[in-house]
């Protein structure tokens, strides 16, 4: 039976924060996950990723088929989310950038039964969350030095780059559900074809 797995993810540091729950179909694949977080947490996805699952290291890039230096990855692209056959309450770790590390930490809430087979086009959607997001080339405890400055004021004195674009300032507290659901789908497909097609 098709399933609508449900997932719990936080910043490390700021899982009470920066958090999402997410709902997405047991047919995607863990990359589909990894893509749906950095597409919510606002990432420019232009890093590696890799997600830590028991003794599995899911890794974006590396088909170990294809490559026998790499046997202790899997790849993940190829597999499927209820390939995992996940436990209520198991966590993963997702890690985004190796030079300047943002930690997502991933925690299992359990699954529901889809309605009827159309009803997994609607997701994957966000249904609950807190705080804007990450922030590219900033280890994540770097950015929880900066939300804690927010905090501490009352207000950001934080400016970042979206890409090459002109400078933003950044309040983790300007977080809207609506708009983050409404971009999202989009935001996945740019970020899947930037992973698995390229230029």
């Amino acid at each position: 039976m098709d399933e609508i797995l449900i997932f719990r993810i936080g910043i490390e540091g700021l899982e009470n924060k920066i958090w999402r729950e997410i709902e997405i179909p047991c047919r995607r694949t863990v990359a589909d996950l990894a893509y749906t977080i950095l597409a919510s947490f606002n990432s420019l996805a232009y890093h590696l990723y890799d997600i830590e699952y028991k003794d599995y290291l899911f890794d974006c890039w590396v088909c170990p088929t294809e490559d026998p230096d790499f046997d202790d990855l899997s790849n993940a692209v190829v597999t499927k989310l209820s390939e995992l056959k996940l436990k209520k309450n198991e966590t993963m770790k997702m890690k985004y950038d190796t030079g300047s590390t943002t930690t997502f930490n991933i925690l299992y809430l359990g699954s529901r039964k889809l309605k009827n087979y159309k009803e997994q086009d609607f997701y994957p959607i966000v249904v609950n969350g807190e705080g804007l997001g990450m922030l590219d080339d900033i280890c994540d405890f770097e950015l929880k030095d900066i939300v804690d400055d927010i905090d501490k004021l009352g207000y950001s004195n934080h400016h970042f780059t979206p890409g090459y674009e002109t400078s933003r300032k950044y309040d983790y507290r300007k977080y809207n559900i609506k708009k983050d659901n409404r971009e999202l789908k989009g935001k996945i497909l740019t970020i899947k074809n930037g992973y698995e097609v390229g230029d």
